[in-house]
């Protein structure tokens, strides 16, 4: 039973990288995802982080 878990966090990361990458390349596009909200898709265009983050360690991070 672990084993399937483990299956089940890497896909689940590995979807998560892909959304993130979606997102970023909508924004550079200035194109409209698509939002599940209120029981309806929504069309939105990402908003422009301009904010820097950063990791703990001081470097900064590529989102």
């Amino acid at each position: 039973m672990e084993r399937h878990q483990d299956f089940a966090t890497i896909g689940l990361k590995a979807l998560q990288r892909a959304a993130r990458k979606a997102i970023i390349k909508a924004k550079k596009r200035g194109l409209k995802i698509p939002v599940w909200k209120d029981g309806k898709i929504e069309y939105i265009i990402p908003k422009i982080d301009t904010e820097q983050k950063t990791k703990s360690n001081g470097y900064p991070t590529t989102f």
